[in-house]
């Protein structure tokens, strides 16, 4: 019986650091809307930059979804995903899905 309760204590710790999901955060040099699948295609710069994409799946704290340029973002981000821009010509953007985040206005 003390094994079987010391081993669910250790997964129980340990489950955490399995967790896929990591940390970004920067100025918004690009925002995009994607109308065609309901996504928002951000590009950040430092410190901690890339390609991202709204979801209507993201919890978005304070002052909602990136809207324009020169937004700090900060939050948690996990799986690619893609942004369909439009549709003729076919323009796709691809990026990293935020989970969270918290914006300035």
């Amino acid at each position: 019986m003390r094994i079987v309760v010391s081993a669910l204590a250790l997964v129980a710790v340990l489950f955490p650091s399995i967790s896929f999901a990591f940390p970004f955060g920067g100025q918004a040099a690009t925002v995009l809307p994607c109308y065609y699948n309901s996504t928002i295609y951000t590009s950040l710069g430092p410190p901690r930059g890339g390609e991202y994409v709204w979801t209507t799946a993201t919890k978005s704290y304070d002052f909602g979804p990136p809207t324009h340029s020169g937004q700090w973002l900060l939050g948690l981000a996990g799986v690619p995903y893609y942004c369909i821009y439009r549709t003729s010509p076919l323009t796709i953007f691809t990026g990293i899905t935020i989970t969270m985040h918290g914006s300035s206005q």
